[in-house]
C-alpha cells in the first residue's frame, strides 16, 4: 500500500481535493484551520491501495502552530509521496512551501488550484516555462472535480521507492551554498543537517548551533522569495491593480462599527432561529419519528416478553432516555453548523476574524478565537480540538481554557426549562443574557491569563482573505451533515453510557435493590451528603445537586436526571414542577437564576475535560476544573445573595471575589514558576511553557 499525502498551504483546497480523489464528505471551508488534525482514507485503484492523508495546512516548515508541527513531522519523514496544492492566485506565496521541499530533495507533484478565477480576471501563467524554471511537473487542476485517474500513479509509485536524502538540491535552490558555506566554516556540520536546519528542522544541534543557523533566517527568506519571484516574473502576467479576496463590499464588511453591529444582530437572531423557532419544531419531529418507529414498537416487544419492572423501565428509561437526549438536540447541532458553514463559504467569517482581531488581542487572543467561540456554541469538545490552528503555545492554552465558558449546545435544554418556568415570555432574553454573560466572563478570564501566568507576545494574525462567494446549499448542507455526525461520533458514546450509569444510581439502594423514588437511590443520598456546599447560593437541593453532578458527565443529562427526582416524562410536566415547594428538584426566581448562572459556568463535560487533557496537558485540565468551578460559584453567589439581600450585600461580594480571584491567580503563578515540565508532553523535557 502506498501512502500520499496531501499538501498544502490552509485554504488552498487541500480536503476539497482529499475528498474528490476518496469520494469522501470531510467538512471543507473557507477559513483557516479547518483540518486541524490528519484525516486518512484507502482507495483501491489499478489493483493497488493507496493511503490518500488530508495533512493541516502549514505556509512553511518552520512550523508555528501545533497542526503545523503535524505536517511537517508527516512530510519530512519521506515514507511516502506529497501532492502539493497551491491557489492560482496566491501563487507566489505557496510556492515558498514548495522551494523548501525542493531544498529537503522531498518528492511531490504539483497541483495548481482555482485556475479559472485567475484566468477570469484576465490574468495569465505559462505553464510550459514555468515547469522548465522551477524544476518541476505542475498541473492545472479543479480540486471539486478532478478524479484519481487524473493523477501519474506510475511516477508516484516510482518516486515513494526513491526516498534518500541527495545532494542535487543545490540544482535549482543554489543560494544556499553561501550559508551551507558559513556554517560549515563555523562547525563541523554535513550538508543534510545544515539544509534541514536552514528549514527549521535541527537535528540533535546544539543551542549555540541553532542560535547561529537562526540568524540567518532573515535573509534566507528574502532569497527565496527572490528565487520565486525571478521565475514569476517570466512566466507569469498578473492584470494591475489585481488583488486576490478583495471586493468591492469590503470597504463595508472590514468596517469595525459594521461588522459589530452585523455580529450582534446574526448572533441574536441566529440564537432564536435555531433554539427557539427552527430547532424545537425539528426536534420534536425527530422524537416523534424516532419514537413511532422504534422506541415505542421495541417497548411493545419487552412488554410482550418479560413483566420484571427492573428491565421494562431500564430498557424504557435507561436506554432509551438516553440515546433521544442525544437525538433531542441533533437538528439544533446541525443548524449550528450550516449557519457556521454559510459564514465560512461566504468568506464573512475570515472578515470577522480581521476585524475583531485588534479588540481581541486587547485579551491576549488573536482572531481565530470567532471561529473557536462560534464552533463553541455547538461543542466545546470540538471547538477545544481546533484551538491547535493557535501559533503559540500560551495562546493555544488560554483559548483552550475560555473554550468552555462558551454555552454550548447541551447546555440550552436545561436553560429552556428553568427560563420558561420563571420568567414566561422573557426566557428567550435571559437565555441570550446567559449566552453574553458566558462570553464576558472568557474575556475577562483570557485577559487575566494574558496578564499573569500566560503571557502572549503580541503577533501579526496571518489569516486567509479568501473572495466573497455565492453559497453552494449542496455543500453547506453536506457540511452540517458531516459535522453534526462528527459531534454525534465523539459524544453518542458518552453520553448514553453516563445516561445509563446515572439511571442505574438512581434507581439502586445500597442494598442493590431497584427503586422507583430517587430519594432512596445511591445517587440522592451521594448529592444530599454534599448539598450543604452549595448552600450559600441556594442550590442546597439534593435533587439539584444530583443534575449538578450528572452535568459533570455530560450536560445534556441535567434535564433527565430532574424528570427522574420529580418523576414527570414530559418538558411541561417538569416545567410545572420545579416551581412547586413540594417537588424533589424546585426552585424560586433567586435559586433559579442562581443555577442557570452556575449552570453556565461551572466544571467543563467529561468528553471536553479529556480533550483538554490530550491538548494542553493535565494540569491545564485541573486548573480548569478549579477555575471554572470556583468562578461559577462565586458569581452564583452574587446573584443569589443579591436578589435575596439586596444590591449592596451584591457589591461587597465583588470586591471579596475579585480579591480572591487575585489571589488564586497569584497563587498558581508561584506554583508554575516551579519546573513542572512540558506543557504538553507532561514531562520534565526542560522546555516547560
Amino acid at each position: 500500500m502506498y501512502r500520499i499525502q496531501i499538501v498544502g498551504n490552509p485554504n488552498v483546497g487541500k480536503s476539497t481535493l482529499f475528498n474528490s480523489l476518496t469520494r469522501s464528505n470531510e467538512h471543507t471551508g473557507n477559513f483557516h484551520g479547518v483540518t486541524v488534525e490528519s484525516k486518512h482514507k484507502i482507495v483501491k485503484y489499478e489493483n493497488e491501495e493507496y493511503d490518500f492523508v488530508d495533512l493541516p495546512g502549514l505556509y512553511s516548515l518552520n512550523s508555528f502552530s501545533f497542526e503545523e508541527e503535524v505536517a511537517r513531522d508527516e512530510i519530512i519523514k519521506k515514507n511516502s509521496f506529497n501532492l502539493v496544492i497551491v491557489d492560482a492566485n496566491s501563487i507566489r506565496r505557496n510556492l515558498y512551501l514548495c522551494v523548501q521541499l525542493n531544498e529537503l530533495n522531498i518528492n511531490y507533484q504539483l497541483l495548481i488550484n482555482n485556475y479559472d478565477y485567475f484566468e477570469k480576471h484576465k490574468n495569465k501563467l505559462n505553464l510550459k516555462l514555468f515547469n522548465e524554471k522551477f524544476h518541476t511537473n505542475a498541473k492545472i487542476i479543479n480540486a471539486k472535480k478532478i478524479k484519481i485517474n487524473k493523477i501519474d500513479i506510475k511516477n508516484i509509485i516510482n518516486s515513494i521507492k526513491n526516498n534518500d536524502f541527495q545532494k542535487n538540491s543545490l540544482n535549482s535552490c543554489n543560494y544556499l551554498s553561501k550559508y551551507i558555506e558559513k556554517i560549515k566554516n563555523k562547525y563541523n556540520l554535513d550538508e543534510k543537517t545544515i539544509i534541514f536546519a536552514l528549514n527549521g528542522i535541527f537535528l540533535d544541534l546544539k543551542d549555540e548551533e541553532i542560535k547561529f543557523i537562526k540568524s540567518f533566517f532573515p535573509e534566507i527568506i528574502r532569497d527565496r522569495y527572490k528565487y520565486i519571484d525571478d521565475i514569476l516574473k517570466q512566466c507569469i502576467e498578473i492584470q494591475k491593480g489585481y488583488v486576490y479576496g478583495e471586493s468591492k463590499f469590503d470597504k463595508v464588511l472590514i468596517n469595525p462599527a459594521f461588522m459589530s453591529i452585523m455580529f450582534l444582530i446574526v448572533f441574536f437572531l441566529s440564537i432564536y432561529i435555531i433554539f427557539f423557532l427552527l430547532g424545537p419544531f425539528l426536534s420534536d419531529l425527530l422524537i416523534g419519528i424516532v419514537n413511532f418507529l422504534i422506541v415505542n414498537p421495541v417497548i411493545n416487544i419487552i412488554y410482550n416478553i418479560t413483566d420484571n419492572v427492573w428491565v421494562i423501565e431500564f430498557i424504557s428509561n435507561g436506554v432509551f432516555s438516553s440515546f433521544l437526549t442525544v437525538l433531542t438536540f441533533l437538528p439544533q447541532v446541525c443548524l449550528l453548523f450550516i449557519f457556521l458553514s454559510i459564514l465560512e463559504d461566504s468568506g464573512i467569517i475570515s472578515r470577522m476574524a480581521y476585524v475583531f482581531d485588534d479588540f481581541l488581542s486587547y485579551f491576549g487572543l488573536n482572531g481565530k478565537a470567532v471561529y473557536i467561540i462560534l464552533m463553541g456554541l455547538g461543542c466545546n469538545t470540538m471547538s477545544t480540538v481546533a484551538t491547535r490552528n493557535m501559533n503559540s503555545k500560551n495562546l493555544r492554552i488560554k483559548t483552550a481554557i475560555l473554550n468552555p465558558y462558551i454555552s454550548c449546545m447541551a447546555r440550552l435544554p436545561i436553560y429552556v426549562i428553568v427560563a420558561s418556568a420563571f420568567f414566561g415570555a422573557k426566557a428567550y432574553f435571559v437565555i441570550t443574557g446567559l449566552y453574553l454573560l458566558g462570553l464576558v466572563v472568557a474575556l475577562v478570564v483570557a485577559y487575566i491569563l494574558n496578564k499573569t501566568i500566560l503571557k502572549s507576545k503580541s503577533s501579526e494574525l496571518l489569516l486567509e482573505f479568501p473572495p466573497l462567494r455565492t453559497l453552494d446549499c449542496k455543500h453547506i448542507f453536506q457540511v452540517g451533515k458531516t459535522n453534526a455526525w462528527d459531534m454525534i461520533k465523539r459524544i453518542f458514546g458518552i453520553v448514553v453510557s453516563v445516561g445509563i450509569i446515572v439511571w442505574i444510581l438512581s434507581h439502586t439502594m445500597f442494598n442493590l435493590k431497584y427503586t422507583d423514588v430517587i430519594t432512596d437511590s445511591i445517587l440522592f443520598c451521594l448529592a444530599d451528603k454534599i448539598s450543604f456546599i452549595f448552600t450559600p447560593i441556594g442550590l442546597n437541593s439534593a435533587g439539584v445537586v444530583c443534575g449538578l453532578i450528572v452535568g459533570i458527565m455530560a450536560k445534556e443529562l441535567m434535564v433527565s436526571t430532574f424528570s427522574i427526582s420529580n418523576n414527570v416524562a414530559s418538558t411541561a410536566a417538569l416545567i410545572a414542577s420545579i416551581v412547586s415547594s413540594t417537588s424533589v428538584v424546585n426552585f424560586t426566581v433567586a435559586s433559579a437564576s442562581s443555577f442557570l448562572v452556575f449552570s453556565l459556568l461551572y466544571c467543563p463535560c467529561v468528553s471536553n475535560l479529556a480533550v483538554i487533557k490530550k491538548e494542553i496537558g493535565s494540569f491545564w485540565m485541573w486548573f480548569s476544573i478549579i477555575s471554572q468551578f470556583t468562578i461559577a460559584y462565586m458569581f452564583s453567589f452574587v446573584v443569589y445573595n443579591g436578589i435575596v439581600h439586596g444590591f449592596t450585600f451584591a457589591l461587597i461580594s465583588i470586591l471579596i471575589i475579585t480579591v480572591i480571584l487575585w489571589a488564586i491567580i497569584f497563587i498558581t503563578k508561584k506554583i508554575r514558576k516551579k519546573k513542572l515540565g512540558c506543557t504538553f508532553c507532561n514531562k520534565n523535557c526542560g522546555k516547560g511553557l
